[in-house]
């Protein structure tokens, strides 16, 4: 086979493109795993929120942190016709004074669905003044049974589990009941108590009371053959809704983001492709003279090219190994607390993509092929 005795006779040559496509597949990988591990850190808890859609308050999407439903609008939601069943969420922040040092949280109160967290350690059912945390606050030195100390809320929760991919706006989430929920955000709505210039107890109690039974976005399941559509129209713009993947793709800064990361990965699999098209071309103009001898004893343009093919595959699949185990090594050394999340789905799209426009470059030098003429390329004339 003519194409893998030119690859083994010239290795050193082959070697170095194959090092430097290795690489590009390399950016490739790292980029798509980096983009999904944000994905994962700036809206793991709320992406992966079970439900077919989550209802905002009127005018708040996507803005979990702004949306606000009262017990009635959770009645009228339930009560809407293709809803099948509804759940209360939850959001607000707070700060675990009690490490030591001080780190950032969000804490969302779910319903009676804490089934839906995969529980690492621990148990997933937390009762009031507990919490399901998730897993990279442990690099902050929380354990199981740690009370964590929340200011400026001046509240305990006593961590009695933890889950993992559940971190919202790259920091730890911490899970509870919606009782609990409820006494964490009328805190922090109404700030310090009174002695440290905050609400009086009057006004808490008043605010308490407004609050029972409310959440901060409905977490719905929709029946059988309804339609996001469907519940717009039977809303008629009371609330808005989306699925919890498009919610959580759509705030934050995500939409940027996603298309910074994306922007990045099209250039290098474009770099790779030009990479191997130029290379091959270069080097089919420099056989001029091999492939014109070649076609002068009965080669075809069609075995030429063919030849050409498995040359770019052979290089590009060991390059591709290369590159693959060089984003994962580049993964394994990153800190933790780095946004790094393999996915074999999006890993393969982009191999084939490589494979892809690594064949599509090979178009310059077949076209460089066929324009070379035995004849004149040898040197001879007609006569």
């Amino acid at each position: 086979m003519l194409a893998l005795k030119e690859l083994l006779g010239s290795k050193l040559k082959f070697g170095l493109i194959a090092l430097a496509i290795g690489l590009v597949v390399s950016l490739t990988m790292v980029t798509s795993a980096m983009s999904e591990g944000l994905l994962t850190g700036m809206s793991g808890a709320k992406s992966s929120l079970a439900a077919d859609a989550l209802v905002f308050q009127r005018d708040t999407y996507p803005t979990l942190e702004r949306s606000i439903l009262t017990a009635n609008d959770l009645k009228v939601i339930a009560a809407t016709p293709g809803v099948k069943s509804v759940y209360g969420v939850g959001h607000t922040f707070a700060t675990v004074g009690s490490a030591e040092e001080p780190f950032d949280v969000r804490i969302l109160g779910l319903g009676d669905r804490f089934d839906q967290l995969p529980i690492v350690e621990g148990t997933g059912e937390p009762g009031p003044g507990e919490a399901v945390v998730d897993v990279t606050a442990k690099l902050e030195g929380v354990e199981l049974g740690d009370t964590l100390t929340l200011t400026p809320v001046n509240a305990d929760l006593t961590v009695v589990g933890f889950t993992e991919d559940r971190r919202y706006v790259m920091v730890p989430t911490l899970f509870v009941n919606l009782s609990t929920w409820e006494d964490l955000h009328v805190a922090s709505v109404l700030g310090r108590v009174e002695d440290e210039g905050g609400a009086d107890a009057e006004a808490g109690a008043r605010m308490a009371r407004e609050f029972a039974g409310s959440a901060s976005v409905a977490a719905i399941e929709l029946g059988d053959g309804v339609s996001i559509a469907d519940i717009e129209r039977e809303f008629d713009g009371s609330y808005a809704l989306a699925t919890p993947a498009d919610s959580a793709r759509a705030g934050n800064g995500m939409p940027e983001m996603i298309l910074a990361v994306g922007g990045i990965q099209v250039v290098s699999i474009v770099i790779g492709a030009l990479l191997v098209g130029v290379f091959f071309y270069i080097t089919t103009l420099h056989k001029t003279s091999q492939v014109a001898a070649i076609k002068a004893i009965g080669a075809s343009n069609a075995h030429l090219y063919r030849e050409l093919i498995i040359q770019i595959t052979i290089l590009v699949t060991v390059a591709t190994v290369f590159g693959t185990a060089l984003a994962i090594a580049a993964g394994a050394g990153m800190p933790p607390m780095m946004a790094f999340d393999p996915d074999p789905a999006r890993w393969a799209t982009s191999v084939l993509a490589i494979f892809g426009t690594a064949y599509l470059g090979s178009l310059f030098s077949l076209r460089s092929i066929l324009k070379i003429d035995p004849a004149t390329a040898l040197g001879r004339t007609e006569p």
